[in-house]
């Protein structure tokens, strides 16, 4: 919801997709700071307080968001301000999340585990811009932003409940030398490497075309904010999908097979975005997107979590999420900057050209990825 929200209250302020993009970075390049620092901390102390902690904060600040939305002298500064505080604290919650998953199922069982979790993340991208957009259509962003706080309060409770196992806590040294150490696992083991280069390309050329998603329904297919919830929730409906069979196929497919086809089906839905000015075609792009997505994405963390000491677990899946989040900002802000100049169908088939030679890439130059099987 706060994905959305935040584009439609800038778009309304500016009209700029340039300022579109911006609000993208502002959301995610805190994650710079936010993901390594949530990783030490989470590979420190206990990872249920850090989660907890992050979420006091995200509630603090929709609230904040909340009221600064209902203020008629609200500014683009002041609104990109708390919005990159939020995504602070979400980088934080998300570091510390992610290793979570590990310490709270039986060693055994920690690949499936990540199989479900994929299925209520992708469940929560399906309905949450779903509802998002409805609500912006009804009441506008303030409203987003309040519901928003309200929808941590559950997890919050569930914290309260849950009871991790035990995990060796890495000795306290500075957060730089921590980061740098996680960093040198990951480079040296052949499966982590590979996943961050992958998860890098699908992030900057792939998950960054959402966030221009608002410029897109405006300038393009000329639909309003219900219909920009739609086109998300197009994208998580099918993820969702996608992430279920996966579950059920457990280990039919190699990683690397997945993440190849992942790659090229990402390019193929972005081509049909980029060639249509037709909306219900555009939401058929989209939704191949959403397979392609969780192809990628849920082989390259399977392969992550399956690799990973567990002294580190927490470190090496901040680096994961900051690709994750800085290569989508990059993504979102490159692609704003040059939607206002050439403009956005022809950003997003580059794009897609990116992503189809990312899979070649990996194919003839990285093994066929086959460091992920």
């Amino acid at each position: 919801m706060m994905s959305l929200a935040v584009p439609v209250l800038v778009w309304s302020l500016t009209e700029s997709v340039t300022l579109v993009g911006t609000a993208a970075a502002a959301a995610n390049l805190p994650a710079f700071i936010g993901s390594p620092l949530g990783g030490v901390w989470a590979d420190r102390y206990s990872k249920r307080f850090v989660l907890f902690a992050a979420l006091v904060a995200q509630v603090a600040l929709a609230f904040a968001l909340y009221r600064a939305s209902l203020s008629p002298d609200l500014t683009v500064t002041w609104l990109l301000t708390l919005t990159a505080a939020n995504g602070l604290a979400s980088s934080i919650n998300l570091s510390a999340y992610q290793a979570l998953v590990a310490d709270i199922v039986p060693e055994r069982v920690v690949r499936p585990a990540y199989r479900l979790n994929a299925i209520q993340f992708n469940a929560s991208r399906a309905i949450g811009p779903a509802v998002a957009g409805w609500v912006l259509a009804e009441w506008g962003a303030p409203t987003a932003f309040l519901v928003n706080a309200f929808s941590h309060l559950p997890l919050m409770a569930t914290l309260l409940l849950v009871r991790p196992r035990a995990v060796p806590r890495q000795a306290s040294t500075n957060v730089v030398s921590e980061i740098i150490d996680a960093a040198r696992v990951t480079w040296r083991i052949p499966a982590l490497q590979v996943s961050l280069i992958t998860i890098i390309a699908s992030s900057a050329f792939g998950m960054s075309v959402q966030q221009l998603g608002k410029a897109l329904a405006a300038e393009v297919f000329l639909v309003d904010d219900a219909g920009y919830g739609m086109m998300v929730a197009s994208i998580g409906v099918f993820a969702v999908t996608t992430s279920v069979a996966l579950a059920f196929l457990g280990e039919v497919f190699r990683g690397s097979i997945l993440v190849r086809c992942g790659l090229v089906l990402y390019g193929a839905g972005l081509f049909v975005v980029a060639a249509t000015s037709h909306f219900q075609t555009a939401l058929v792009g989209f939704a191949i997107t959403g397979v392609a997505h969780v192809l990628v994405n849920i082989s390259v963390t399977m392969a992550i979590q399956t690799h990973v000491p567990d002294a580190v677990r927490g470190r090496v899946t901040s680096l994961q999420l900051m690709a994750i989040i800085l290569s989508m900002a990059f993504g979102a802000q490159l692609g704003g900057v040059l939607g206002d100049l050439v403009g956005l169908p022809v950003v997003v088939g580059a794009y897609a050209t990116a992503l189809v030679a990312s899979a070649a890439i990996g194919h003839f130059l990285l093994d066929r990825l086959h460091a992920l099987d």
